[in-house]
């Protein structure tokens, strides 16, 4: 076997099971059919708070500095799944030009906003990538933050953030799935075992295959405290489970017992063009 056919093939191998493990963490029919309202909608003042709380930061995270180190003076940032902009507005602060790619209308109109609030040189393309991809202009830097997980076909995705940077491309997810601490509630509520995978190590192996020179660091980061009132935080995360307005206070219940996570392990993965 070539080597070239041996690196597909463990492409293949590593995006099927991160594909399998993804999809096991679908909510059953059964519930999702019992919702008032989507557990999946992005709720924008999420994503406006954590890119005001990333403008906030004193200091440069992981992700931050593995980007600006590549990032010439003037140079251009292409942030893919781009929310609220939390992960390249701080380059864009310093002189950098931003386009942010995201499928939300009402987050590329967070972003627009708090970029022009800022003095950003900021422009914004519409769609789901990699379909969008040739839409899209060449940057300096990738930057493409919180978004692996929702992503099945991860080694295409990213492929596509590579054939897209200049310089660098930087990936950024939380070593478990951002609402793993969940499971328990899952469990509570309605009897379901959520299962625990997949995790950053998954992602590494897919992209490792993909044949870049991949480099990953770990690092830990506080979690920004809620900005929403108690009583729409039940509800935040009582629609997240799936969980009708009756049982409210068993939702509360369990926040009280077991609170969410006030840090999380952060991982950073970064290649070069």
């Amino acid at each position: 076997m070539s080597d070239d056919i041996a690196a597909a093939t463990d492409l293949d191998v590593q995006e099927r099971h991160w594909a399998d493990r993804l999809g096991r963490l679908a909510i059953p029919v059964e519930i999702l059919g019992s919702a008032e309202e989507s557990p999946y909608r992005f709720d924008p003042a999420v994503f406006e708070a954590a890119a005001l709380a990333a403008l906030r930061r004193v200091e440069d995270s992981v992700s931050d500095r593995a980007a600006r180190d590549a990032l010439a003076p003037g140079g251009s940032v292409l942030d893919v799944g781009v929310g609220g902009g939390a992960a390249s507005l701080r380059l864009g602060r310093d002189g950098a030009r931003l386009v942010g790619v995201d499928a939300s209308r009402e987050l590329l109109e967070v972003f627009s906003t708090l970029a022009s609030a800022a003095g950003i040189d900021a422009t914004v393309v519409e769609g789901s990538w990699p379909g969008i991809a040739a839409a899209v202009p060449v940057a300096d830097v990738v930057v493409c933050h919180n978004v692996a997980y929702n992503v099945a076909g991860l080694g295409a995705f990213t492929a596509a953030l590579g054939r897209h940077a200049t310089t660098r491309v930087v990936v950024e997810l939380t070593a478990e799935h951002p609402l793993a601490w969940m499971r328990p509630y899952w469990r509570a509520l309605h009897g379901l075992e959520m299962p625990d995978g997949p995790t950053a190590d998954d992602a590494i192996a897919v992209v490792a295959a993909t044949g870049v020179d991949l480099h990953v660091e770990r690092s830990t980061r506080l979690v920004e405290a809620p900005v929403a009132a108690p009583g729409d935080l039940v509800a935040q995360i009582a629609r997240r489970l799936c969980v009708v307005p009756a049982r409210h206070g068993e939702v509360a219940r369990l926040l009280e017992e077991l609170p969410p996570p006030t840090a999380r392990e952060v991982v950073t993965l970064w290649w070069d063009a």
